[in-house]
């Protein structure tokens, strides 16, 4: 990653707060792109989880997030917060993969109080066994709901934007992304009444529009 030699790299201080680490590092200061890097590339890595179904293509989609970044720090406004740029970046990412590769395919908060008490270690085996079924099965269902929902639908019920933030971070407007949220919830709802009630068994996830 380079930028123009004639920049003279700005200050860095890695207490900066993220909006100076990116005048920083938009002035040529590595460093300080380095420190905006380390702040996020967990949480990065951890939506792209999420929306990509292979490891390698996760590892990838990381790395170029972060060249897109660096390559147009210039084109950030300012008029949204540095994770929401970083996400939309991310997110792009990952939508153009599926596309190429053409993928499509309860309430998510519930779940995740479920899957959180399936981890007491007190619990019994026979329990946290079933917790990791159900887990499991949520999982491949929102890696199989078609990219358009798939996204709006982690970065709300499992980082935890607020419907505004997702419709920022997806440039959407709110309507469109609490009606995204709503029927990729409806959609996943639907297929968890039919695993249930299947005693487990796992049913291919149909794309609805």
């Amino acid at each position: 990653m380079t930028r123009s030699a004639a920049a003279i790299p700005g200050p860095y201080d890695p207490q900066m707060d993220d909006a100076a680490l990116l005048a920083s590092a938009r002035d040529g200061n590595v460093d300080a792109f380095a420190e905006l890097v380390r702040r996020y590339e967990h949480r990065v890595r951890a939506v792209l989880f999420r929306l990509l179904d292979d490891d390698r293509d996760v590892e990838e989609a990381t790395q170029d997030a972060f060249v897109q970044a660096w390559r147009n720090l210039d084109r950030f406004r300012g008029d949204a917060a540095v994770f929401t740029w970083l996400y939309r970046i991310a997110v792009n990412e990952a939508l153009a993969r599926l596309r190429r590769k053409k993928l499509a395919t309860t309430d998510l908060d519930e779940l995740a109080e479920t899957a959180h008490a399936a981890a007491d270690p007190a619990e019994a085996p026979e329990q946290a066994a079933e917790a990791r079924e159900l887990r499991a099965f949520v999982a491949g269902s929102i890696r199989k709901l078609p990219p358009d929902y798939r996204a709006p639908l982690v970065l709300r019920d499992v980082v935890g934007l607020s419907n505004q933030e997702v419709a920022d971070v997806l440039e959407l407007s709110l309507a469109a992304a609490k009606s995204r949220i709503h029927r990729a919830r409806m959609q996943i709802r639907v297929e968890l009444e039919r695993w249930e009630a299947e005693g487990g068994q796992e049913a291919p996830l149909t794309n609805r529009p």
